[in-house]
């Protein structure tokens, strides 16, 4: 009798030995960048499940559930089916479906619960859909809506053409070659452009990073991003390529 017991025991430790392997953690800062778990703002676990790995993110103040879903990896990066997102005190924010590594759609949540609106992405104009907390539709509802420049990406690209210094590289003695500058920027929730950066110069052509700075910091209102009817705060990345030619050939800005 003592042997069996031994022999069941054993069987248990080894069968949870084995499922922890099949278990990783991930840990993130506020703005999902991996991070130790000492300064993690929320953390991941995923574990094998049949054929597919069944992910938790946490808040780690309080391990409250951040999200739920099922991922095709480890690494929790495809996710497959359903994924439910959740408010740090734990309420259902909003579920976004996603098929063949493309969201299909997203639904949103009022705190009590009822659904505060839809967006379904087709080919063309997504199909996006509001109600009130009593249940009844909006009319016009924007469920999200990308910032935009006065002409759209057209506009914008026509501003930066107008307003660059195409031979900022060539000024700077920069020889023969492409460079390229990537600038990340804000649009506050009035439409203004603000927390102009650059994230790369090259080492040869560092007044290209000031001229793109320049440019974009110095641009005219946009039209504010829409986040469930409401006007929200938007990053951009925006690059900057200036070109010098060979000899005898004009310099370029794209």
């Amino acid at each position: 009798m003592k042997k069996f017991l031994f022999f069941a025991l054993f069987l248990i430790l080894c069968k949870f030995s084995f499922s922890q392997q099949d278990t990783v953690y991930y840990y993130f800062s506020k703005d999902a960048k991996e991070v130790s778990s000492d300064s993690a703002f929320y953390y991941s676990k995923l574990y094998k499940y049949d054929n597919h790995w069944c992910g938790r993110d946490y808040y780690k103040k309080g391990n409250i559930l951040k999200s739920e879903g099922n991922y095709a990896e480890k690494d929790g990066k495809t996710p497959v089916g359903s994924v439910k997102n959740y408010t740090d005190n734990g309420a259902l924010d909003n579920i976004v479906e996603y098929e063949n590594r493309k969201v299909l759609s997203k639904t949103y949540f009022y705190k009590n619960g009822n659904r505060k609106s839809s967006i379904t992405y087709k080919d063309k104009a997504p199909e996006q859909r509001g109600w009130d907390e009593n249940g009844n539709e909006v009319r016009n509802y924007v469920v999200e809506r990308e910032a935009s420049f006065k002409n759209g990406l057209e506009g914008w690209k026509k501003y930066l053409e107008k307003t660059l210094n195409a031979n900022a590289a060539a000024d700077a003695n920069a020889p023969a070659g492409t460079y390229e500058v990537k600038v990340q920027f804000i649009i506050t929730k009035e439409g203004y452009v603000s927390k102009v950066k650059a994230m790369s110069v090259p080492a040869a052509c560092k007044p290209c990073g000031g001229e793109a700075i320049s440019a974009i910091s110095n641009s005219a209102p946009w039209q504010p991003a829409i986040q469930n009817n409401e006007p929200v705060i938007y990053q951009a990345i925006q690059s900057v390529i200036f070109q010098v030619a060979e000899r005898g050939k004009k310099s370029r800005k794209g």
